[in-house]
């Protein structure tokens, strides 16, 4: 199933006219989201920080950036469980169990699994490079009831997998469709995404959407196709006047697998620290002075002031606010 309505959505978002017209809409309609200054509505939990894939688009596998990495990680059960216990507190939240790395790296990942909606029924989401996706882990993804599972593929042939990502494209493929006869046979039915990236620096680029839209369209999945980001390194030049404030820094929460809480999901480099979860809490860091600081420059239209901001382009696939809390 090819999301017809994002692809149409993006496009008219893909200028200012559109942008505006699309929050006039949400405007008129009362459609508009309403930012809960107490307790974020998403939280990003990466459990890994490292992939076992070499991506072309991703700036930690690039020559330039190499020394910029951070070290192999996975987020301690203990800290989890601490992330978690608050969390519940708050009713149901959406939470992402991915960041920077491969989630299903983690020794324990059936266990984060389990633990994820053992005591409150949030909306959990996982992406995965589904390398590491044995029928075990598919089936505690099953029995654990996560909502959605997004397989970030990236491609549709062998050889330009093997050019953008790595090896064992076919490895990969059979693991998805074995989650899929898996998903066939169980009363819970996650939502299931498949992903790749618009690399239009690549002339095959094109046959490449095509071929794979041609060969999931036969399977009950929703097909994604997804511009690429910058990442707050690469160029990108948007009129500061046309740009409003970044709807994440008041509906998420991203904490890194060591602890360092970070304002945005696209802050691989750790500049826009705002707490520790492994000395605070988290609606502390959430009503705290750096996230204040971050989200007051952002309205002034003083995102020069900070790092990777100025060259993000994230901040345009999120909606627009008619207004903007402190």
């Amino acid at each position: 199933m090819m999301n017809v309505k994002r692809i149409v959505i993006n496009k008219i978002k893909s200028n200012d006219l559109g942008k505006e017209l699309i929050f006039r809409f949400k405007k008129t309609a009362n459609l508009l989201p309403k930012p809960d200054m107490q307790f974020p509505e998403l939280i990003n939990v990466e459990i890994v920080s490292s992939c076992n894939l070499s991506c072309v688009h991703c700036p930690p596998h690039m020559k330039e950036f190499r020394n910029d990495v951070r070290k192999f990680g996975i987020i301690k059960i203990g800290l989890f469980e601490k992330i978690m216990n608050e969390i519940d507190n708050y009713g149901i939240r959406r939470i992402a169990l991915h960041k920077d790395g491969e989630p299903l790296l983690h020794p324990d990942i059936n266990y984060i699994l389990e633990r994820v909606k053992k005591k409150n029924n949030h909306i959990v989401y996982l992406t995965t490079n589904g390398h590491r996706l044995t029928k075990e882990i598919s089936m505690s993804i099953l029995e654990n009831k996560i909502d959605i599972v997004n397989f970030s593929i990236g491609a549709a042939t062998e050889e330009f997998y093997k050019k953008v990502r790595g090896k064992n494209f076919d490895k990969v493929i059979n693991n998805i469709l074995t989650f899929l006869e898996l998903r066939n046979k169980n009363s819970w039915k996650p939502r299931v995404i498949v992903q790749i990236i618009d690399l239009k620096q690549f002339p095959e680029m094109k046959t490449e959407l095509k071929l794979f839209r041609k060969f999931w369209k036969n399977y009950d999945v929703e097909i994604q196709e997804w511009e690429n980001l910058t990442w707050g390194v690469f160029d990108y030049k948007e009129s500061e006047k046309n740009r409003y404030p970044c709807y994440s820094l008041w509906e998420s929460m991203v904490i890194n697998s060591d602890g360092i809480v970070s304002a945005c999901c696209m802050d691989w480099l750790q500049k826009l620290q705002t707490g520790n979860a492994n000395e605070q809490s988290l609606e502390s860091i959430w009503k705290g002075e750096p996230l204040r600081r971050i989200r007051k420059l952002h309205i002034e239209n003083k995102t020069g002031e900070l790092p990777l901001c100025p060259t993000c382009n994230y901040w345009a696939w999120q909606t627009k606010l008619e207004e903007y809390p402190l």
